[in-house]
């Protein structure tokens, strides 16, 4: 990464001297820009193709100029903060680098991008604070009891069979830091795109959760080969990404400083019928791995293309652990219908691959989680807009087929101590490890401004509290016989403005039994229930206008 801000400070001084500059806007993975250019597709004013499975900031960002320019040019990216308020409780979805614990907690973002003929420089740092206030911290003894080396704000519930680097606090104290952010140097090369990036990337149709990439943490080093355009065939457009990056633990996960780094390699492909350009599918598998050192990443390249067995067939209680690779696959689909202003997509994803088309057949749903979602836009009404509904079902919760052969927990590895993640934060669905979501949303769509209200509910870290022993009834029993979830009705608006563009999101709800905790005795003790207060606010470029919202 050093390399990558060398090559930066070298780059800025000729961009000084371009032909021209500008200032522009960039479509954040989740942010309002990136939901403009959804609905966009979604009632027909964009090209079906504009809204990729695929997506990154640089990748989705417009040219500044073509690839004949002999001379660099440069544009300033407009800043967006971000900031989040949490009453009582932290609450932290899809918000990147930063970790919204409570109190309030701020992300900026800002840049500038350089373009000279081929090349393309995209320099986007990101700061981030929190205020990390204190609050009451597990008390419920898990079995078993987590490893001494463990540090004591690492995750209670994950030890041996479910182990992953989820702190439940990131330290005591408020957290600075200046990420690399969205940063990323690349060439295009005969159709493909080749560099080197630190950004998020977005895989797979879901609005709130991704099972395999998202932008619920912050974005990791790594070196990348992707399609520069849509591949066209007589059979549809195609379009790949292959990835090898290095994945570091949050400091607050163990004392050890040997197993700090590990590898990732990740590949994808989506297909754009010809027959119905607005139905796509796709396929992504992650193979991560630990390493002793960060040169070792580049070795571990072409494993997301091998065997890697079944490292979590194992029971829970099982103690022993053996470093190796670790893996997710993940199938899915889009199908948007602009004529009728809808959308429907599903992913679904599996831990483990089949050991035979004998076994698929039997146990299809072994390690498996998935996302089902929808999203309807009705006619044109009044003030040019149009009412809105939104579904999306999240389920990474462990199957049946425990029952039959041993599994582990969504993002937890027995092979990889930290799992599925980058500095404490999980890299695919917001939710976390074994949890589920349901989501519903009703709301409306202007030209300049949207109204959602919505209703969540989140069973958090389901597998941790069902594979713990129920306690039996009796005056000292307490704690496991409850699950920790939360019901959060809110309300969500954008607003462009002639001050600029204006996002929030505001939800009051309770959670229920905080961290499993119940008085007893079970299963008729009360539980301890908080009501956390959530106020995220987001202040960004000038969002396009849905200028064809009254078309057809």
């Amino acid at each position: 990464m050093g390399r990558l801000i060398f090559a930066s400070l070298v780059w800025l001084p000729l961009a000084l001297t371009a032909q021209r500059s500008s200032i522009s806007q960039a479509a954040f993975l989740g942010g309002p820009a990136e939901e403009s250019s959804r609905l966009g597709v979604l009632i027909g004013s964009s090209p079906l193709g504009t809204f990729p499975l695929l997506r990154s900031v640089s990748s989705t960002a417009p040219r500044l100029a073509d690839s004949s320019q002999r001379r660099p040019i440069f544009s300033f990216v407009v800043p967006e903060l971000h900031s989040t308020h949490n009453s009582k409780l932290p609450f932290s979805l899809n918000d990147g680098a930063v970790w919204a614990g409570r109190g309030s907690s701020v992300s900026l973002r800002a840049g500038v991008r350089a373009e000279w003929g081929r090349w393309r420089l995209f320099v986007m740092p990101e700061f981030t604070y929190a205020a990390n206030d204190s609050f009451a911290p597990p008390n419920v003894p898990p079995a078993p009891v987590l490893p001494s080396s463990r540090n004591p704000f690492s995750s209670p519930w994950h030890a041996n069979g479910q182990s992953i680097d989820l702190p439940y606090r990131f330290g005591e104290e408020p957290a600075r830091k200046l990420w690399p952010g969205q940063t990323t140097l690349a060439v295009d090369f005969r159709g493909a795109t080749v560099g080197v990036s630190t950004e998020n990337e977005w895989w797979g149709p879901g609005i709130r959760n991704a099972l395999v990439l998202s932008s619920n943490a912050p974005g990791f080093q790594h070196a990348f080969v992707r399609t520069a355009r849509p591949l066209r065939t007589r059979i549809g457009t195609f379009e790949g990404r292959w990835l090898v990056g290095v994945l570091d633990e949050s400091a607050y996960f163990d004392y050890s400083e040997s197993n700090d780094s590990r590898s990732i390699s990740l590949a994808a492909i989506t297909w754009s019928t010809a027959a119905d350009s607005g139905l796509s599918f796709g396929v992504a598998r992650s193979v991560f791995a630990p390493v002793t050192r960060r040169r070792q990443v580049l070795g571990n390249a072409l494993k997301v293309f091998g065997d890697i067995g079944t490292p979590n067939d194992k029971p829970y209680l099982d103690s022993t652990q053996t470093a190796g690779p670790d893996q997710l696959f993940a199938l899915f689909f889009r199908w948007v219908l602009p004529e009728a202003g809808f959308e429907t997509y599903a992913e679904w994803a599996r831990t483990e691959l089949p050991l035979s088309f004998r076994d698929f057949i039997l146990y299809p749903n072994h390690t498996q989680g998935y996302t089902l979602g929808l999203q309807w836009l009705g006619q044109p009404t009044w003030g040019g807009g149009r009412v809105r509904a939104q579904a999306e079902f999240t389920y990474l919760e462990q199957s049946s087929t425990y029952r039959l052969r041993d599994i582990g927990s969504w993002y937890t590895s027995r092979a990889v101590a930290q799992g599925y993640t980058h500095n404490g934060q999980p890299l695919g669905a917001s939710i976390g490890p074994g949890s589920s979501s349901q989501f519903l949303a009703l709301g409306y769509v202007a030209p300049s401004w949207r109204l959602n209200a919505y209703l969540n509910r989140v069973r958090w870290l389901e597998d941790a509290h069902s594979q713990q022993e129920y306690p039996m009834q009796g005056p000292n029993t307490y704690g496991w016989c409850e699950h920790d979830v939360s019901l959060l009705p809110g309300v969500q608006a954008v607003a462009s403005t002639r001050f600029g563009n204006v996002s929030f999101d505001y939800s009051s709800g309770q959670r229920l039994n905080v961290f499993f905790e119940n008085t007893g005795p079970c299963p008729i003790g009360v539980g301890r229930d908080i009501r956390n207060k959530s106020l995220s606010l987001i202040l960004a470029p000038r969002l396009p206008k849905l200028r064809s919202v009254n078309a057809r």
